[in-house]
């Protein structure tokens, strides 16, 4: 379990934080979907990116979003998205931590994406 916990949490430790603010700027992303789970604008973004989304069990994800984005910056899109929610992310290394704004984290970490995968297409 501590291995887990220190290969997920490294990465946070080899980049500064003006790197990752500077990747998320020059990130470009296109987005369509029409009322679908907030978990399929993850899916889209992590298809076009290589990052993956990890965050707590608690998060939102099945809300229901509706956006047409073409070139957009990952950074601005992440908080239309989160901000309304009251969460926000960052970016450590491949991967983009989703939490609740301003509160610490009780739930555990887990992969977005995989959380429910059986429910893809």
């Amino acid at each position: 379990m501590k291995t887990r916990f220190l290969i997920l949490w490294l990465p946070l430790f080899t980049l500064s934080p003006h790197s990752v603010s500077n990747q998320a700027e020059k990130i470009k992303v296109n987005v369509s979907v029409c009322n679908a789970p907030l978990r399929e604008v993850f899916r889209q973004i992590s298809q076009q990116t290589g990052l993956r989304f990890f965050g707590s069990n608690t998060a939102p994800y099945d809300t229901k979003v509706s956006l047409q984005q073409t070139g957009t910056e990952l950074r601005s899109l992440l908080d239309e998205l989160l901000l309304p929610l009251h969460y926000s992310w960052e970016i450590s290394g491949k991967v983009i931590i989703i939490s609740k704004k301003n509160t610490a984290t009780t739930a555990p970490v887990t992969d977005i994406l995989s959380r429910n995968a059986s429910r893809s297409p």
